[in-house]
């Protein structure tokens, strides 16, 4: 059996505790060696909530460790490329959220220091190894679509109109659902279908944010709370992606409204989000069919 990798995570909040933490737990594999997070009272509550592991509140001490192998980075994204610079000094392999910078240079910047040291190195695009996702990448490839000449994208959700924190300032975030949801489908689009060859859209702020829950007065959102692209990929088909995260009606416990589909000389599939263990299927003359 191959040795255990040790992982670290930086970043002990939400994001971490509901996917990363969970999927380290049921790999053998993996093992959780370390947590990293300035928030004190948190990083003690982590000691309970998960497996026995070190902890840390500076990330260069945990970037430092000689017995953690990998590192997942899930903190705010202005974080993100000072974080990623030393882990990959410290020789660790790394997953970072993402975006992975809040702009080319810095996304970049992060490549070529992981290319040079030599580390594995990756964004938490997760929805291409959803199972529903991963069949039918399948069904694309083995041409059971056929030709791919279509896909399309929508994710919905109804998030607070009050603050979001440094989520909705731009020089902290970069972008707001373009960067927080439809980043994600891009990825998997281009993850089935190939790279995309031209694109463009348009992004809208539907609200200012400008109180915090308590009617308390902040400093107004600078990102989109809309975005929508359609753009065309180098094999010849097109795509339509949007996405919000504003949409009355789409509160579902959190986890709002997905459809992508792929549609194909063939056939079409579609995928969603709250059953990613299925996926639908139409032929030509029928309907859609689980």
């Amino acid at each position: 059996m191959t040795a255990q990798i040790n992982v670290g995570i930086i970043g002990a909040g939400a994001v971490s505790d509901f996917h990363h933490v969970p999927g380290i737990e049921i790999d053998p594999r993996a093992k959780l060696a370390a947590v990293c997070d300035p928030n004190e009272a948190l990083l003690e509550q982590r000691k309970s909530d998960w497996p026995e592991h070190k902890s840390y509140a500076n990330y260069e001490d945990i970037a430092a460790d000689p017995d953690v192998d990998a590192i997942i980075i899930a903190t705010p994204n202005f974080t993100h490329l000072p974080i990623a610079l030393a882990c990959i000094e410290g020789g660790k392999h790394i997953m970072c959220e993402k975006p992975l910078g809040l702009n080319f240079e810095e996304s970049a910047q992060m490549y070529r220091a992981a290319r040079d040291k030599g580390v594995r190195h990756m964004t938490a695009f997760t929805y291409r190894f959803a199972p529903s996702m991963r069949y039918v990448k399948h069904l694309l490839t083995t041409g059971d679509l056929g030709e791919p000449r279509h896909f399309r994208s929508q994710r919905f959700l109804e998030w607070p109109e009050t603050s979001w924190g440094w989520r909705q300032i731009k020089n902290l975030a970069g972008a707001g659902d373009l960067f927080d949801m439809t980043i994600h489908r891009i990825d998997f689009a281009q993850d089935m279908l190939g790279p995309i060859q031209s694109i463009c859209g348009a992004v809208q702020q539907f609200v200012k944010r400008d109180t915090l829950a308590d009617g308390t007065p902040c400093a107004p959102s600078e990102v989109d709370d809309w975005s929508s692209l359609i753009g065309r990929f180098k094999s010849g088909a097109v795509g339509v992606w949007e996405g919000s995260t504003l949409m009355k009606g789409y509160h579902n416990d959190g986890v709002g409204y997905e459809w992508a589909e792929v549609n194909g000389s063939e056939a079409s599939a579609v995928y969603q989000l709250t059953d990613p263990n299925h996926y639908w299927i139409g032929r030509p003359g029928g309907t859609l069919e689980k």
